[in-house]
């Protein structure tokens, strides 16, 4: 398919096609899997080991001109498939078109899979989504008017979409923000008039989800139905990725010395400060304040924000990485990117004794 041709009328969400998923009764599926942030700052998260298996509704082909456009085929989402006359009610936990992830991963292990490879592998992108979705999660609350306190309780849980291919590597499809909690489920005649009716399947997945959560939350505890993914604890190998953190919290130190009234957007003269504070002119030789002035607007100009004339703190992130790769043109972008933030550190800590 040639996306290039013609315009699009309408926004859209462009993904890569996972050519080779895993079948099972040569069904495609997806998990849904729940995540618990318990605590924001600093990040605590815990993953549910039980979930929902949606399949689709009609027997997989690699997809090709004839059979793209098929749906029932290509897609796991259940408010998709409840539409199909194939739909499966499920009464058992390995049986129809929902079930449980224990269930399927039971299944794998039958066929000679390394379930515990999986969920290791399951585990590694909910610690990698959460460490980069986080920062941009603590930036946002200083936005919200009703958090006065630091003493209040927050937590959020979330929907994780896995897809496996047949080497067993899982593919991130989407975040749920508000998963649904119902426990009923939707069958449609070939009139698609509907019907209600209970679920098994999803009232004892999600009961077990929430039971669980709120067992974390208000015992503080971790039963058997939930792993940590995220605690106070990183491991060296993991912690390149806090790198992003470290970002947030040096836009953070210059959103109080912004003229603007937005909590979470940094003005021009906060980021002067910055370029001050921070000394980023001795720190990139050759550089002047009008080259400062003009990559901030240049910035702006591609971001999403540019009608607000301010930077968001994704467009700070591309702002720091830009003067990163021009100071440390021959290493990594991490390597870059990690020396020029502590240059900054320790140029600010420097300023303000």
């Amino acid at each position: 398919m040639d996306i290039t041709q013609g315009t699009m009328s309408r926004n859209c969400v462009v993904q890569h096609y996972i050519h080779n998923p895993l079948l099972i009764e040569n069904y495609k599926f997806d998990f849904r899997l729940y995540v618990l942030i318990s605590k924001l700052d600093p990040l605590e998260a815990y993953l549910c080991k039980e979930g929902l298996a949606r399949f689709c509704t009609e027997k997989y082909e690699k997809p090709n001109t004839k059979n793209i456009g098929k749906s029932y085929m290509h897609l796991t989402n259940y408010s998709l498939n409840k539409y199909s006359s194939d739909f499966v009610r499920s009464e058992e936990d390995s049986e129809g078109s929902k079930r449980t992830v224990t269930s399927v991963m039971k299944t794998l292990e039958v066929l000679g899979h390394d379930t515990d490879k999986i969920w290791a592998s399951i585990k590694d992108i909910v610690f990698k989504t959460l460490i980069c979705i986080a920062p941009l999660t603590k930036v946002e609350q200083l936005n919200m008017e009703n958090i006065k306190s630091s003493s209040t309780h927050h937590f959020h849980l979330l929907g994780f979409d896995i897809l496996l291919d047949e080497d067993l590597n899982p593919f991130l499809l989407e975040i749920n923000g508000f998963p649904s909690m119902r426990t009923d489920c939707e069958i449609y005649d070939s009139l698609l008039q509907k019907t209600t009716i209970p679920s098994p399947v999803d009232e004892k997945v999600k009961k077990t989800a929430l039971k669980g959560a709120l067992h974390i939350l208000f015992k503080h505890k971790v039963d058997e139905s939930y792993c940590p993914v995220v605690g106070p604890e990183i491991s060296e190998d993991r912690k390149p990725y806090l790198i992003f953190e470290d970002c947030r919290k040096l836009f953070t130190l210059f959103l109080k010395k912004s003229t603007l009234r937005k909590g979470s957007m940094l003005g021009s003269s906060g980021f002067r400060s910055f370029v001050r504070s921070c000394k980023v002119l001795h720190i990139i030789p050759g550089v002047t304040n009008a080259d400062m002035d003009l990559l901030y607007i240049n910035i702006i100009q591609q971001s999403d924000q540019s009608s607000q004339k301010c930077l968001s703190f994704l467009s700070f992130y591309r702002l720091l990485l830009t003067l990163a790769i021009k100071k440390f043109p021959n290493t990594s972008k991490y390597e870059s990117l990690k020396q020029f933030v502590d240059l900054c550190y320790a140029n600010y800590t420097i300023c303000n004794k």
